[in-house]
C-alpha cells in the first residue's frame, strides 16, 4: 500500500467505526404495562424523532455512543433517559401518569388510536381496548367483546343477550373471526351467551364493516382482528376476576429478562358446583384456556406460540326407576387454535410476518339408553400458513405484500347408531372433504396530490375441491380527500368471496351449526360494497363523528329448502339452495375518547333483502335480521380516580319471522285419520317487537400505586325491566282452537357484581 492510501485509510476507518449504526428497537409502556401508541420520542443529540405505532412499538437505527431519549405522551411524565449504544438493542419506556391527570388517562390511549383511523383511508372501522369491554355493564357482568361489538353502528345482535353478530346486512356465517391470526369457529358458550373471549388477554381488537384491506378475505361481511398480549412482562404478574357466572385468572411470568417470557389465563363458569350446593342439578359448564410463549432472540426478531382451547361440556343422566339403568343426553363442543409467529425487521423501513396456524372446532350430541346410541358429530380442521412483507416509508407511503394458504379438512353431520336407533337412523361414514384455498395480495397506500390520501390494492384468492377450482380477483380501492383541517370525506370499493358456509336451522348461531366448503354443485359466495363517508375530528373535545352509507349486492347466498331438518341429516347437500341478497343503510356514530366522560352514540338506518329461486315463489324477501333501526349510547363517567359509573341504551327494531296463516286437513297415508297442514304466510313478512333495554354499572378501584390493586364491579341489567322478545311460540285457544302468537323474554331485571384484582 502506498503512503497515500495508508493516509486515506487512518483518516476514513475512524469515521467508519463512529459512523457504524444499531437498530434500537422498543417499546412505549404506562404503569399498568398497556401499550401506548403514538407516543412521541426524541433523541439526542441528532434530534432523530420517531413515533410509537399502534401497539406502543417503535424503531429506529442510531450511531455508536451515548444518546438521550426524551420520551412524551399526553397525560404522562416526560421521561428522559441516557443510553450508551454499542449494539443491537431492545429497550423498554414505562411513563408514569401525571399526577393532576389520573382520572383522564384511562382511554387516552384509545383517542390516539382513533386519530390515527382518521388521518389514514380506514373506514367503516372500530377499534377497541381492553377497558372498552371490561367497563360496560353486560348480561350477568361478564365482560363480553363481542356483545360491545354490537353497539357499534352497522353491527346488531341476533336475540335477546346472544353473542350473535349480523354486520351490515350479512348472514352470521359472513364475518371471519381471528385470535392472533386463527379462525375462530365458534364464538360464544352458553349457547350463543357468552363469547369465548377472555378479556384479560386482550391487547387489541380491531372490527372492519367495509373498506377492506387487500391483506384481509375469506368472508362477505366482517373481520374481526383480535391480538392477545405480546410484550414480555418485567416481572410477575397475576390479576384475576370472580362474577356471578364465571371466574378468571391471568398469570406472566418472565423467564429471561426481556428475552422470554409466558402467560396463562383461564376461565370456567361454576353453574354446575353452585347449583350442587343447593341440592340442585344443572350439569353444564364451560371453560377456556388461553397461553402465549414470547421470545425475542435479538433486537430484530419476535417469535411467539399461542394456545388456545374452549369447551363446553352438558350432560344430562335421568334414572326415573333409581335403578342405575338411565337415559344419557350429552353434548360436547370445542375450539383449539394454535398459532407460531415470526416477526423480523429487517431495517427501519421493512418488516416481515410469517405464521403457521392450526384450528380445529368440534361438536358431539349423544343419546344412549342401555345399549342404544345415537351419537351425531362434526368436525373442522384447518392448517394454514401466511407471510407477507410491509414497508414503511414517511407517512404518504407504505406497501403491504403477503401470501396466503387454508387447507380445510371437514366432517359434516356424521352419524352412529346402533341398537333400536340403527332401525330408524343407518349410521354413515365420512373420511372427510378437503378444499384448499390459496391467495396472494398487495396493496399500496400514497399521497398523489395535498388533502389527498390513496390506497389501492389487489387481492386474488381461489379455492380447490376435487376436480373443481374457483378463482376470484378481489380489487379494493380506498380514498381520503380532507375538505378543511380535520374533516374528511372518504370512499371505498371491495370485492369479496367466501369459500366457507356454516348451514343452519336456526334463526341464531348455534354450536351445532354445519361448516361446508364449495363443491362443484355449491358455488363461493361472493359480494361487492361501497362505502361514501363524512368524518369530522374535533383535537381539544377528544371527539370524532362520522357518517357512512353503504351499499353491498351479494350473489350465491346460502339457504336450505323448506321443510329442511339439519338434525341427525347426513344428506342435508342435496337441499342446499342458492340465491342473491342486497344490503344498504346509513351509519351515524359521535364518539369520545378520552377525559372524565366517554363513550358513545350510534344509529344505523338499514334494509337487508333475499331472493331464491326455490324459496317464497321466487319473489324478494326480508332477512331474518332486517332490522330498520339500531341505536345505542353508552356512556362511562369517571367521578374521581376510584370511582366511575357507566351505562347503555339500546334499541333495535324486531327481528322477521315467518307465520303460520292457516292450516287444511289431508288423509293421513298411514291411519284412518287427518293431518293438519299448516299455511304459512311470505317468508319473513312479520315483524315482532321492537327492543330495547337500559343497563347500568358502578365500578369502585383501590387506591392507585399499591402493589395490590382491586376493584368492585356490580350493576343492573335492563334496568327498568321490560320483556323483549327472544322467540316466537304458537299457543292454541281453547275457546275456538284458534292460534295466536305470543313472546316469550329471556330475563327481566337481573343484578350483577362481579370482583377484580391484580398484583
Amino acid at each position: 500500500m502506498g503512503r497515500t492510501g495508508y493516509v486515506m485509510l487512518c483518516m476514513l476507518l475512524p469515521g467508519w467505526i463512529c459512523a457504524q449504526t444499531f437498530q434500537i428497537s422498543g417499546i412505549v409502556r404506562e404503569e399498568r404495562k398497556d401499550a401506548l401508541p403514538l407516543a412521541h420520542i426524541i433523541v439526542l443529540p441528532d434530534s432523530t424523532t420517531t413515533v410509537t405505532d399502534n401497539r406502543g412499538k417503535f424503531l429506529v437505527n442510531l450511531v455508536r455512543g451515548e444518546h438521550t431519549f426524551i420520551t412524551s405522551y399526553t397525560g404522562f411524565r416526560t421521561l428522559t433517559t441516557r443510553i450508551n449504544i454499542t449494539s443491537d438493542t431492545t429497550i423498554q419506556f414505562q411513563l408514569q401518569p401525571s399526577i393532576d391527570q389520573l382520572e383522564e388517562i384511562v382511554i387516552t390511549s384509545q383517542r390516539d388510536r382513533q386519530q390515527e383511523l382518521f388521518e389514514s383511508t380506514r373506514m367503516s372501522t372500530q377499534v377497541l381496548n381492553p377497558e372498552d369491554v371490561t367497563s360496560i355493564p353486560v348480561l350477568g357482568g361478564e365482560a363480553d367483546l363481542i356483545k360491545v361489538l354490537q353497539l357499534m353502528p352497522g353491527s346488531v345482535r341476533g336475540i335477546e343477550g346472544s353473542s350473535d353478530l349480523f354486520v351490515r346486512g350479512g348472514a352470521a356465517d359472513q364475518n371471519l373471526v381471528l385470535l392472533d391470526d386463527a379462525t375462530i369457529y365458534n364464538t360464544s358458550h352458553l349457547l350463543g351467551f357468552v363469547s369465548v373471549f377472555n378479556p384479560d388477554i386482550l391487547e387489541s381488537v380491531e372490527s372492519v364493516n367495509g373498506g377492506f384491506p387487500a391483506s384481509q378475505g375469506g368472508r362477505l361481511s366482517s373481520i374481526l382482528d383480535v391480538r392477545t398480549k405480546s410484550e414480555i412482562a418485567d416481572d410477575t404478574h397475576v390479576s384475576g376476576d370472580i362474577g356471578l357466572i364465571a371466574s378468571r385468572l391471568f398469570v406472566e411470568q418472565p423467564i429471561v429478562d426481556d428475552k422470554l417470557g409466558v402467560w396463562v389465563a383461564g376461565r370456567r363458569t361454576y353453574i354446575d358446583k353452585v347449583m350442587n350446593v343447593i341440592n340442585e342439578e344443572l350439569p353444564y359448564f364451560f371453560y377456556d384456556l388461553n397461553t402465549r410463549a414470547l421470545w425475542r432472540p435479538s433486537a430484530r426478531d419476535r417469535v411467539s406460540f399461542s394456545y388456545y382451547q374452549g369447551n363446553d361440556d352438558l350432560d344430562i343422566f335421568r334414572d326415573r326407576n333409581n335403578d342405575g339403568v338411565g337415559f344419557l343426553t350429552s353434548f360436547q363442543s370445542g375450539n383449539d387454535n394454535q398459532t407460531l409467529q415470526w416477526d423480523h425487521s429487517i431495517n427501519d423501513r421493512w418488516e416481515t410476518h410469517v405464521s403457521a396456524l392450526r384450528t380445529t372446532y368440534d361438536y358431539s350430541i349423544l343419546n344412549a339408553f342401555r345399549d342404544n346410541r345415537l351419537r351425531a358429530f362434526s368436525d373442522i380442521e384447518d392448517v394454514s400458513a401466511k407471510a407477507e412483507a410491509i414497508y414503511r416509508g414517511d407517512i404518504q407511503r407504505n406497501i403491504k405484500i403477503g401470501t396466503q394458504w387454508i387447507r380445510h379438512e371437514v366432517s359434516p353431520s356424521v352419524v352412529n347408531s346402533s341398537g333400536t336407533f340403527s332401525e330408524f337412523l343407518e349410521s354413515t361414514t365420512s373420511q372427510g372433504r378437503v378444499s384448499n384455498e390459496l391467495a396472494f395480495y398487495g396493496q399500496y397506500e400514497w399521497s398523489p396530490a395535498d388533502r389527498w390520501m390513496l390506497n389501492a390494492g389487489l387481492r386474488t384468492s381461489m379455492a380447490i375441491v376435487d376436480d373443481q377450482a374457483y378463482a376470484f380477483p378481489e380489487p379494493r380501492f380506498a380514498a381520503r380527500y380532507e375538505i378543511i383541517d380535520n374533516e374528511a370525506i372518504k370512499f371505498s370499493y371491495s370485492r369479496m368471496a367466501q369459500y366457507m358456509h356454516r348451514i343452519s336451522n336456526s334463526a341464531v348461531t348455534s354450536p351445532t351449526d354445519i361448516w361446508y366448503p364449495v363443491t362443484d354443485s355449491i358455488r363461493p359466495q361472493s359480494g361487492h360494497q361501497f362505502s361514501l363517508g363524512w368524518q369530522r375530528s374535533l383535537p381539544k373535545q377528544d371527539i370524532i363523528m362520522s357518517l357512512e352509507a353503504y351499499y353491498k349486492p351479494m350473489r350465491n347466498l346460502i339457504g336450505l329448502e323448506e321443510g329442511t331438518n339439519l338434525f341427525f341429516n347426513s344428506n342435508f347437500q342435496n337441499s342446499l339452495v342458492q340465491g342473491r341478497g342486497r344490503a344498504y343503510g346509513l351509519e351515524v356514530m359521535v364518539r369520545k375518547n378520552a377525559g372524565k366522560f366517554t363513550g358513545w352514540i350510534s344509529y344505523t338506518l338499514a334494509w337487508s333483502r333475499r331472493q331464491f329461486d326455490e324459496l317464497n315463489g321466487g319473489e324478494w324477501f326480508a332477512s331474518r335480521y332486517d332490522r330498520r333501526h339500531n341505536g345505542a349510547v353508552v356512556a362511562q363517567y369517571a367521578i374521581t380516580h376510584r370511582l366511575s359509573v357507566s351505562g347503555v341504551w339500546e334499541y333495535i327494531s324486531g327481528s322477521k319471522f315467518t307465520p303460520i296463516i292457516g292450516q287444511y286437513q289431508v288423509v293421513a297415508p298411514s291411519t284412518t285419520g287427518v293431518d293438519l297442514v299448516p299455511v304459512f304466510a311470505p317468508i319473513n313478512s312479520v315483524k315482532l317487537t321492537d327492543a330495547h333495554r337500559l343497563d347500568l354499572g358502578i365500578k369502585w378501584r383501590s387506591q392507585p400505586g399499591r402493589k395490590f390493586q382491586y376493584e368492585w364491579f356490580a350493576g343492573v341489567y335492563n334496568a327498568y325491566n321490560r320483556t323483549n322478545p327472544v322467540a316466537i311460540t304458537i299457543e292454541t285457544d281453547e275457546s275456538d282452537g284458534s292460534l295466536r302468537y305470543e313472546q316469550p323474554g329471556l330475563v327481566g331485571l337481573l343484578p350483577f357484581i362481579s370482583y377484580g384484582f391484580k398484583f
